[in-house]
């Protein structure tokens, strides 16, 4: 029965081992598992993986944005070419494995579904969804349609809103569509203090942010149109210089995104028209400041005292940067003693802000010389 045949007290007392010498076990080593090298704790072979072999996670890009954890509305078509992964080398659709580059071709198949995908690779996995909701094109023209109807009539009230919902009812497909583009009136309504709107002021933000929401998911004019609104008010004149069609928004985000970059006034005035859906798009504020910013320096200079007199009834806000820029420009055309203090003043305040410090820097300094 072996060794342990024997009985407790036997167990516990010497038998015949007093020559077998025990050394000690080696010190454990710890080995990476994608390299030759080892480390004796494992706290040295972690920053070693960190530092040498970090990981790299699948990634989903559709339309160039990565697909999260939340799933992913789809509400145009997709192409092939809309779909790429990296650090792929497995992937599962909907639980079937199929070839990681056959993947955009499945998913620009697809027009009402929800699906989920899985990507691997040597040491990580990414599950992700994507709903399809795609509009059917005869739809979308129809809210367009509806909305069109609207703005000639140039009036903005919560029953033309209703009308126009009423109206895209039966555009079952482009309900989300029409949904991002009521979101933004409403927001329009109470930026504006309509007062119909029934929406505090201070929630138009939320409305915005909504409709920019819905809206990212159509590359179309109208939807484009209305998300250059919202990056503009937002003070991403980058993204509005993009969104925006030709015309005054486009023009007027690539004077403050110039600005703030160092580039002088424009010298000339530039000539602005808005049509109707414009119009109905554009909150008076917003309408001020594509006005104001179109002028020359000539025309700036003269304005003065209404630009600067908009400044100080708009203390606050996203547009208060905007309104910071136009007035301190205009005071230093003006360039006598009080106006160039007025204007430093304004830069000063905007000197130790992430938005605006460059250009307050740059500013003070063009004071400071005149």
């Amino acid at each position: 029965m072996g060794f342990w045949h024997t009985g407790y007290e036997e167990f516990h007392e010497p038998v015949g081992l007093d020559d077998v010498v025990f050394t000690p076990s080696p010190p454990k080593r710890f080995y990476c598992e994608q390299c030759t090298k080892h480390f004796g704790d494992l706290e040295s072979l972690r920053r070693h993986r960190f530092e040498s072999h970090p990981l790299r996670q699948p990634t989903l890009m559709v339309r160039g944005q990565s697909v999260g954890q939340l799933p992913l509305k789809v509400m145009m078509p997709l192409q092939s070419k809309d779909v790429a992964v990296e650090d792929t080398l497995v992937c599962r659709f909907n639980g079937l494995s199929i070839d990681p580059a056959e993947l955009g071709k499945r998913l620009a198949s697809l027009r009402r579904e929800f699906v989920e995908v899985e990507l691997g690779n040597s040491g990580a996995m990414t599950r992700c969804a994507l709903d399809f909701c795609v509009a059917d094109v005869f739809d979308l023209k129809g809210v367009e349609a509806a909305f069109l109807r609207m703005a000639r009539d140039r009036s903005l009230s919560i029953d033309a809103i209703a009308g126009f919902n009423q109206d895209c009812k039966s555009f079952t497909s482009a309900g989300m569509y029409a949904h991002g583009v009521s979101q933004y009136l409403y927001g329009v309504m109470a930026k504006e203090r309509a007062p119909d709107s029934g929406i505090p002021i201070d929630q138009y933000t939320e409305k915005f942010l909504q409709a920019n929401d819905v809206l990212s998911g159509f590359d179309r004019p109208l939807s484009n149109s209305i998300r250059a609104l919202v990056a503009f008010h937002f003070n991403h004149f980058g993204d509005a210089q993009v969104l925006a069609p030709e015309g005054a928004l486009r023009h007027t985000a690539a004077v403050f995104k110039g600005l703030l970059l160092g580039d002088p006034w424009h010298f000339e005035q530039v000539q602005i028209t808005l049509g109707p859906v414009e119009n109905l798009l554009t909150d008076q504020d917003t309408l001020y400041l594509l006005r104001d910013a179109s002028l020359g320096q000539t025309q700036l200079k003269e304005h003065a005292q209404d630009i600067v007199s908009r400044y100080n009834r708009l203390p606050g806000g996203y547009d208060h940067l905007k309104r910071s820029l136009l007035a301190t420009e205009a005071l230093m055309l003006c360039g006598d003693q009080e106006s160039m203090l007025q204007a430093r003043q304004i830069a000063r305040r905007w000197s130790s802000t992430a938005d605006a410090s460059a250009w307050a820097q740059a500013m003070l300094e063009k004071l400071g010389r005149s």
